[in-house]
């Protein structure tokens, strides 16, 4: 049945059959066609309806599941929710086909009709004692619909009836919290004294109450339950540390203080309460307490390299009224060890300043010697520190310029090095100087002069396109050629002076004078001289040796290899790094295996609330807090990868309707940044509830919420969306690739 015109023929006779009402005989046509081939969608379509004119519903389902099935595999989801709601209407008490309704109603973002599919179905279920599938049904409502809080309520039922308590207790949780961020406070209590009903006492329950009645601006009522509770349970921390949250934030710093100090006691590696003590301590202007309270704090976060975080912590004491020294100190060490020139320079001139007012003129000195190492040509630095070190009777020479003990020939060597690298650098060449620097520093790796000026070179940077680095390049081989040409010069005439000196000392004055110079080379003028007959030719041709000379800097100019300065053989000593490698790698080891074991530091938990509370505080003390405020310090959190903070700025800012959709955006996307798919979704999703339909805001948000879908693996919304976008506008980025990309992929 290969043949066009046999199956033009088996249409023709099977739509003669249909016409004269004999329906049997138009399926038997119909199914020849079928069988050739089974992809045949219309076909199978066909037949389908055929055997419901003849009341067979069974085989009428079978038929259009097989067409469903069809438009599926293709990624034509549309066509197939149209067959699924066919299948439903036909069979509108069978689980299975209405699950797969919802399922596709879902996939192509009709979420209200996918929730009443599911809530039906599992009401079905639930009435029939399926309760495990029941459950299975309700999850896939609150999972599309997180505010859902009747399907939770059911779940939460479920749970409690098939004895799994847990599981209701968080849905009545997290009914709770939606409830109360839709102001609905009363049915938000109701739902936690449920749950407290069922298990007494139960931790997640009452933080859960405590937030409802912060919310409701009911703090009292709050108080008043964490003092019932912790009279059951005196050692709670958590409850201790809400609490001691509640007094900090209602500026009662007396009570929350005693609070803090009981759990530092009992706990002194919590987190939450030394950060609010010493913040309480900063408050009372204690700085030396609140820094002794940070510091075990910032050694751990120095020591698993979270510097950003150390450096928060001690941003919270520089923020006072008055600078504090130790903790400026602890800043430069940090910045020191990063190697971060600039930073350290501001510091160390503030530490400079906070010494001279306290009189410790000793401590100066060793601070002026390395400002002078950052910057060795400020004269008024040198001059204040030349006058210190008068001043206390110390030797002027502090800051060597050189090696000690260096030769003339090692001098010479290392200004000529520097001398090409300053001509590099003046056009532009900061990577080529460098190299050069660094090769150097290789033979004299305690020079002074030299690590000053690779500091320097740190400070630098250039960029240039292609042809401004050729242009530079060529410059510089000029400017490197004349110095090569004025070098060679000085020396030949240093060679010829002490030549003369030589011949004086030997024959007398008169010899020097009596000199005569050589004859020139026989031949034509422009030509080389040859040997004479009989002489020893040289190795190597004249123009070879006496050519243009390239330079090992000129070889690696344009590589990442740093070319070494050949020297002289010679015995070098090395410092010994066997016992610091051996050291660093059993605490490498060490860390892993914590890693592995799944062991994290409590240090780090709740640090991520630094920056927020600390923000809160400025905010107190009259801190902009308009919502185009909010957005833009949300947006400076969400570039430096501080989600939590970034999240509850634009959350804030949301609260401007003018905002809310590019808030729900950013945060979205710094979700999808982390690949945290669900919770970028969630955003994008609220993002367009919010959006205007129709307009450019939403259908952006649509395709973001697309890309995350792909991301996640949901390939059938992805598609689904990119049609939304490319149907308003089939230009948008890159959307019709992208539709085309999934869709052939699913046919594949």
């Amino acid at each position: 049945m290969s043949a066009r015109g046999d199956r033009v023929k088996v249409i023709e006779q099977a739509e003669k059959y249909v016409r004269g009402g004999r329906i049997k005989e138009a399926i038997a046509e119909y199914e020849k066609l079928a069988l050739s081939d089974p992809q045949d969608v219309g076909t199978l379509n066909i037949i389908g309806d055929l055997y419901v004119r003849l009341g067979h519903v069974d085989r009428a389902v079978r038929s259009f599941e097989n067409v469903a099935e069809e438009y599926e595999r293709r990624g034509l989801y549309s066509q197939a929710l149209a067959i699924a709601k066919k299948i439903n209407r036909l069979v509108p008490g069978d689980v299975e086909t209405a699950l797969k309704l919802g399922d596709l109603y879902a996939q192509q973002g009709f979420v209200a009709d996918a929730k009443k599919v599911f809530a039906s179905v599992a009401s079905r279920l639930a009435e029939a004692g399926r309760t495990a599938d029941a459950v299975t049904v309700f999850e896939k409502v609150v999972k599309l619909d997180r505010e859902d809080t009747e399907a939770r309520r059911a779940l939460a039922g479920l749970f409690r009836d098939v004895g799994n308590p847990e599981a209701a207790l968080d849905q009545l949780n997290e009914m709770a919290l939606v409830l109360s961020e839709q102001g609905r406070i009363d049915a938000a209590v109701a739902a936690i004294d449920e749950a407290l009903a069922l298990q007494p006492g139960h931790s997640r329950s009452v933080v859960t109450l405590v937030e409802v009645h912060k919310r409701a601006g009911r703090p009292e009522r709050a108080v008043e339950l964490l003092e019932r509770e912790l009279a059951a349970a005196p050692d709670n921390v958590q409850f201790l540390n809400i609490l001691g949250n509640i007094h900090f934030e209602a500026g009662e710093t007396k009570r929350a203080e005693e609070i803090f100090t009981r759990i530092v006691t009992g706990h002194p590696l919590n987190v939450n309460a030394r950060i609010k003590l010493g913040r309480i301590q900063i408050l009372k202007d204690k700085l030396d307490q609140a820094y002794e309270l940070f510091e075990p704090l910032i050694n751990n976060l120095v020591k698993k390299h979270r510097d950003e975080k150390a450096i928060g912590l001690l941003g919270l004491i520089l923020e006072s009224q008055r600078p504090h020294l130790p903790a400026l100190e602890r800043l430069a060490l940090i910045y020191r060890s990063n190697k971060e020139v600039k930073k350290l320079e501001v510091v160390d001139r503030a530490i400079l300043d906070e010494l001279r007012k306290q009189g410790l003129k000793d401590r100066m000195v060793t601070v002026y010697g390395e400002l002078l190492e950052i910057r060795p040509d400020d004269a008024d630095l040198a001059r204040e520190a030349r006058a210190l070190r008068q001043e206390l009777g110390l030797a002027a020479e502090e800051i060597r310029e050189e090696t000690p003990g260096l030769s003339d020939r090692d001098r010479e060597a290392i200004r000529e090095v520097m001398e090409q690298a300053d001509l590099y650098l003046q056009q532009g060449l900061v990577r080529i100087a460098r190299r050069l620097l660094e090769n150097l520093r290789f033979r004299y790796p305690e020079d002074p002069q030299i690590i000053r000026k690779i500091a320097v070179l740190d400070e630098v940077r250039t960029h240039m396109d292609e042809e401004e680095i050729r242009r530079r390049v060529e410059k510089t081989t000029v400017l490197e050629a004349a110095f090569k040409e004025k070098l060679a010069g000085k020396k030949a005439g240093e060679r010829k002076a002490e030549e003369k000196k030589t011949a004086e000392r030997v024959e007398g004055p008169e010899a020097a004078k009596g000199e005569e110079p050589e004859p020139p080379p026989v031949g034509a003028p422009g030509e080389k001289a040859s040997p004479a007959p009989g002489a020893r030719r040289p190795p190597f041709r004249a123009e070879v040796l006496e050519g243009e000379k390239v330079s090992t800097a000129d070889i690696f100019a344009e590589t990442d290899i740093i070319p070494f300065v050949c020297s002289e053989p010679g015995e070098r000593v090395y410092p010994d790094l066997g016992g610091l490698a051996a050291a660093e790698l059993g605490w490498l080891a060490a860390a892993r295996a914590r890693q592995l074991a799944g062991e994290m530091s409590p240090l780090e938990r709740a640090l991520t609330t630094i920056v927020a509370e600390f923000r809160r505080d400025l905010a107190s003390k009259g801190g902009p807090d308009s919502a185009e405020a909010r957005y833009q310090l949300g947006l400076a959190f969400m570039g430096q990868g501080l989600q939590a903070e970034a999240v509850e700025e634009l959350t804030r800012a949301a609260e401007d309707p003018a905002l809310a959709v590019a808030s729900y955006g950013l945060i979205g996307q710094g979700y999808r940044r982390k690949r945290n798919f669900e919770e970028a979704a969630k955003w994008l999703e609220k993002g367009l509830a919010e959006a205007k339909p129709g307009s450019e805001q939403y259908f952006a948000l649509a395709y973001d919420l697309a890309e995350v879908a792909e991301a996640a693996g949901d390939r059938a919304r992805a598609a689904a969306l990119f049609r939304e976008v490319r149907a308003w506008n089939p230009g948008y980025r890159n959307v019709a690739a992208r539709l085309a990309s999934l869709e052939s992929s699913s046919a594949g």
